[in-house]
């Protein structure tokens, strides 16, 4: 039996060697089985034995189907991340998920996901869950109606105040520091609509989404393009929806519209949108892009389907669902961690937009 502890226990030393010396760090992936044994000359069944009796420390977790992982995390009993989105549907969620997850599980952490409708009721249920079970490393968050005065302020603090920290996604709450990836939302607004003026457009509207952070950062690049070629008043050609007007037979209502009026080129938030208006304009007898050009953000699947296909500002997706799920390892590592990140991405040019001829 002595035999066998002096055996199993080179490879816990060896182990424990490599994470003092900085060689391996929290989250990375230890030797395999059969490296060890080579390396060793030991069975695998001693090298069983020195990861169960790293488990046991608390300083290895072994996730099935990927391998062991360093785990030398103080405060936290759990390995899982919570991961909150308001919706699931096919647009660009379920690829930021995927590089999330891949982010993750090469880290030896497994994904708790849920999701929001986009309701602070539900953002509530979601948060109220977690602080009352404390059985989560870490949270990445999207948020809900970031535009507004989010009533949930003080959970997402009481989450804080129990040492679990909080990552957004896509958006952020303005009244809190809690740090965010996301797409640089005003730089890239800026850059679609200077685009359009490099085009030949100059009466430039806009369909931006008033109870969303985004939407208002949009609504900044945008106005910040427009002064720069001299438009005093750029609000006039701007029409603002809420997450209740999408997918609504009304969204396009008649009066709003008329904002749009007598504009070559419409910058819309994001290619959902940008998609229902050029049906809209279609079921009018307008065509895109000779009639109207069309301007988008996300490059999504619905950016390339359809009689038009249409010009957008890529969002990166599963890019930022990896960055944010390798931030938010950091920072559960090192509080004071940066865990900010804003992507700016370039125009992915289609056949929405068309040189303008003012002849």
């Amino acid at each position: 039996m002595a035999m066998q502890t002096a055996k199993y226990e080179i490879i816990t030393d060896y182990i424990k060697k490599k994470i003092s010396d900085g060689l391996l760090k929290d989250g990375d992936k230890v030797p395999s089985e059969n490296a060890l044994t080579n390396k060793f000359g030991v069975s695998r069944d001693t090298v069983r034995r020195g990861f169960k009796a790293l488990e046991m420390e608390g300083v290895l977790v072994s996730k099935r189907g990927s391998g062991t992982f360093v785990r030398i995390r103080k405060g936290f009993s759990s390995d899982r991340i919570a991961v909150v989105t308001t919706y699931l549907e096919n647009y660009i969620f379920p690829k930021i998920i995927m590089g999330i997850e891949a982010s993750l599980s090469g880290k030896g952490f497994s994904m708790q996901l849920s999701f929001t409708n986009n309701q602070f009721e539900r953002e509530k249920e979601v948060l109220t869950d977690i602080l009352n079970k404390e059985d989560v490393a870490g949270i990445i968050m999207e948020p809900v109606k970031s535009a507004l005065p989010n009533p949930n302020l003080d959970i997402y603090e009481a989450i804080r105040e129990k040492g679990i920290p909080i990552l957004f996604i896509n958006t952020y709450y303005k009244e809190t520091d809690i740090p965010h990836v996301a797409l640089n939302d005003e730089a890239m607004a800026y850059m679609a609509t200077k685009y359009l003026i490099g085009k030949g457009h100059k009466r430039i509207g806009a369909i931006l989404k008033m109870d969303d952070g985004q939407g208002h950062l949009r609504f900044s690049g945008y106005r910040r393009a427009m002064y720069e070629i001299g438009e005093k008043n750029p609000s006039d050609y701007v029409v603002w929806y809420d997450t209740g007007d999408e997918g609504g037979s009304d969204m396009f209502d008649g009066h709003l519209m008329k904002r749009l009026q007598g504009c070559s080129a419409v910058f819309c938030y994001n290619d959902k949108v940008a998609r229902e208006y050029i049906n809209y304009l279609k079921g009018l007898g307008v065509n895109v892009p000779d009639d109207v050009s069309i301007i988008s953000m996300d490059d999504s699947d619905l950016s390339r389907y359809g009689d038009v296909k249409i010009t957008s500002c890529p969002h990166p997706m599963a890019e930022l669902g990896r960055v944010a799920a390798e931030n938010l390892i950091k920072l559960i590592d090192n509080p004071k961690f940066d865990a900010t990140k804003e992507f700016i991405t370039e125009v992915k040019e289609r056949g929405s937009v068309k040189e303008y001829n003012r002849g």
